[in-house]
């Protein structure tokens, strides 16, 4: 399961809305909307201890993204998220239920701001490439690559630990678990969605209707 990230810095600082005239390109949607709302997960509510979180801060995004990832490298990530190309980055919790668990399913959003389309998608295939890496914890986990209804062009991995896995290849405290992610660029803003949860408690079809929402709203289509 992935957490969330202690990333920095006032959304106040972020203010990056306007329009684009009819021969330039949209402008980035706001902050705020670059998130999975309630209305793309119905029966999700914000998660009340890992709040959102942004940043325009290079530094604090990569020490933000080695918490995040799956196997960080830094030269890697370096590489792939250059300061010259950086502009902002976002992360956003929010959970099934009627009270927060950390073990309830979860639905994570978060947004990479760079400096044009060409740096989104090397950051996207970073994204990707660390979303197919095996944890390095454990041996319990399986991987696979899945087509994002949204969007041909989205990056779909599937990652499961079932309780046979974790009893044999997991370590001391696993628990099965389940998540499904998407990746997919609009401009120059990679984003990402995320539903994860323990086995039997989140599905390939939920989380289909969750990135076609928040996908189409992003991209007006």
């Amino acid at each position: 399961m992935r957490l969330a990230i202690p990333l920095v810095v006032a959304l106040s600082a972020l203010a990056l809305a306007g329009c684009g005239g009819d021969d330039k390109p949209a402008a980035p949607l706001p902050i705020a909307q670059r998130f999975v709302s309630a209305e793309d997960a119905p029966g999700t509510k914000p998660d009340p201890v890992e709040t959102r979180k942004t940043t325009t801060n290079h530094d604090g995004f990569i020490l933000a993204l080695a918490d995040l990832a799956v196997d960080p490298d830094d030269d890697e990530m370096r590489e792939a998220f250059p300061k010259a190309d950086f502009k902002a980055a976002g992360i956003d919790l929010r959970f099934y239920g009627k009270t927060h668990s950390p073990t309830a399913p979860h639905v994570v959003s978060t947004f990479t701001e760079l400096e044009s389309e060409d740096a989104a998608t090397r950051g996207l295939d970073w994204f990707e490439a660390d979303s197919k890496k095996p944890c390095p914890q454990s041996c319990a986990v399986e991987i696979s690559t899945f087509d994002v209804d949204a969007d041909k062009d989205a990056r779909g991995v599937h990652r499961i630990a079932t309780a046979e896995d974790v009893k044999d290849h997991g370590f001391p405290g696993e628990m099965p678990n389940d998540s499904y992610w998407a990746g997919f660029t609009e401009g120059p803003i990679v984003y990402s969605v995320e539903l994860h949860g323990q086995l039997g408690s989140v599905s390939e079809e939920q989380f289909q209707e969750i990135a076609t929402a928040y996908h189409d709203r992003l991209t007006g289509e």
